[in-house]
């Protein structure tokens, strides 16, 4: 793992560890968001993951306060056993968290499926706007590319980007490389 993007998680996993202790929720969907920052540029699982789960955890924890200890413990575990460079341990843990709330009831795991699958599909949009290609974060998230444009296609980030009158430099500056003279 990256030394700057460990250190990146660690500090998130704090930052998760005193927001569901405090019961602050809403901070758990902007710590997502930084530690997708982070995916972005270095494109590694541990950031996409970490970012999947927090978003996860808002989304649950904001419907039901009765995982918030399991949550809780699970965090501080994956932040001591990542402080130690236990990276094996570090993965069963966070693996352990995801199992753990599936196993919860039939329909919890169907509700963290739908929550985890829409979380991706969220997480992969913020890697795209941050400039990543739809097909590189399509692959990095295991999403499909279908449902990566389908959500895409309901936000306003393809709005975002550069003005319509730069395509009309680019286009000329492309026929002038492929005209002949």
């Amino acid at each position: 793992m990256i030394q700057r993007v460990k250190q990146d998680i660690l500090d998130v996993l704090s930052k998760v560890v005193d927001a569901i202790k405090n019961h602050r929720i809403y901070e758990l969907r902007e710590l997502s968001n930084h530690v997708i920052h982070n995916a972005s540029i270095f494109q590694d699982k541990d950031s996409i993951r970490i970012a999947v789960i927090i978003y996860a955890l808002s989304k649950i924890l904001k419907e039901r306060n009765d995982f918030e200890q399991i949550a809780l413990n699970k965090m501080e575990d994956a932040g001591r056993l990542l402080e130690k460079d236990d990276f094996n341990n570090y993965d069963i843990c966070i693996k352990s968290l995801l199992s753990e709330i599936s196993n919860q009831s039939t329909k919890t795991r169907f509700y963290i499926e739908e929550v985890l699958k829409r979380a991706e599909i969220s997480k992969a949009s913020k890697m795209y706007e941050h400039g990543i290609s739809l097909a590189q974060v399509a692959d990095a998230l295991d999403v499909s590319r279908w449902e990566l444009m389908d959500y895409i296609g309901k936000t306003t980030i393809a709005d975002s980007f550069e003005d319509i009158s730069d395509i009309d430099d680019r286009l000329s500056f492309a026929r002038s490389i492929f005209t002949k003279e």
